[in-house]
Parts: structure tokens; sequence; C-alpha cells
């Protein structure tokens, strides 16, 4: 019987950009950052739809993971990250340069990158597409194809690390049989990364 899934990445892309026009079009209508959190609602509910018109079996991505190698994961990214604000806090401390990030805490943005982001990303790269993947694939393709595409969709060519987290991230939801450990890590991430200004200037005493 022919499968009724036709072009799935293409209707993910399709609801990425639908989500990503009402965003701008809320950035031009208002003065504050809620086009943040509007995008990424806009995504859930076109995955929402996506996954009711694919019927994609969402439970299993959060399945009880199996322990091997699990917690490593996760205290090596906490350690990562560690260092990473230590480092920020040295150079601030040492050559009074300052933070050149946004410091100002906003609830919109706070929300979209600490919230919202890590679970609709997890779903989409680290659910559908490495299972739309590995149904045909071996895991080094998943891998690499669904890590490029986190890394597109992120929209900065600049942006390394959401290359490296990607792979990361995927090989752990292919070792480990779900998508949790890999939304810890990334809410982690997100969440050390949107406060790292903060943190630095704390930890150098420059707050």
């Amino acid at each position: 019987m022919e499968s009724k899934r036709k072009h799935p990445l293409l209707k993910l892309l399709l609801i990425y950009l639908i989500a990503l026009l009402s965003g701008v079009f809320l950035a031009g209508l208002t003065k504050t950052k809620i086009y943040a959190v509007s995008f990424y609602l806009v995504v859930i509910e076109g995955l929402v739809l996506y996954i009711k018109k694919e019927g994609c079996d969402w439970r299993k991505w959060f399945g009880k993971p199996q322990r091997e190698g699990t917690r490593r994961m996760v205290v090596s990214v906490c350690v990562i990250l560690a260092v990473i604000v230590f480092m920020v806090a040295l150079r601030t401390a040492l050559w009074d340069e300052g933070i050149t990030e946004e410091t100002a805490f906003d609830i919109f943005t706070c929300a979209a990158s600490c919230l919202l982001a890590p679970l609709t990303e997890e779903c989409i790269c680290r659910g559908i597409i490495v299972d739309l993947l590995k149904e045909k694939h071996g895991n080094v393709f998943t891998i690499l194809v669904s890590s490029v595409i986190f890394y597109v969709i992120h929209g900065n060519p600049m942006n390394i690390g959401a290359l490296l987290f990607g792979i990361l991230a995927s090989w752990t939801v292919l070792k480990t049989g779900s998508i949790l450990p890999g939304a810890i890590i990334h809410y982690i991430w997100n969440t050390t990364i949107y406060f790292l200004p903060q943190i630095a200037k704390f930890l150098a005493g420059t707050a």
C-alpha cells in the first residue's frame, strides 16, 4: 500500500516559513518581542496538525531512555557550559571588556529561548526528522542530515555550535531511544547561553 506521506520534510519547512512570517508581522505590528513567542506557538500548532495528519507515533519519542551513557552525556554538557561561563567571566574581569550581548531580561525572548525552542526543535529534528531518515538510511547519514537541518533553521551561518549540538543530540536519541536526554541537554544549554551575560557579569563582579 502506498504511503500517504508525501514530501514530509517540505511540509515541515512550510510550517517554519508560516511561523517566520507571523513573527515578522508581529515584529512590525508591536514594539515588544512577543514575536519570539508567537513564532514557536505557530510552530507547535503546525507540529500538532502535522503529527495528526501524518499519523506520527510521537509517544515513543518520550519513552524511557536507556541508561547507558545518558547520565554521562548530560554531566559532560553541564561541565562544558560551566567552563564557558568561567572563561567569559574571566575575560570580563581581566580585560574589562564587558559583555557585548544584550543583557536586559525580556520575558518573551526568555520564554521562547528557554522553554519553547527546546521542545519544538527536539520534536521536529530529533523526533520527526530522525524517524524519517533512519527508516531508510544508516545512523551516520541520519545524524549528519538531521544536524544540518537543525543548523539551517537557526538562520545564522556563524552558529557552528548549533551544528555540533545537533550532532550530539541526534547521536544521543539514536543511542538512548528517546529524545528526553537530548531535550534535557537542550534546556540546560539554551538557558545557560541566554543568561550567560548576566552570569558572567555576576561572576566577574561587574554587575
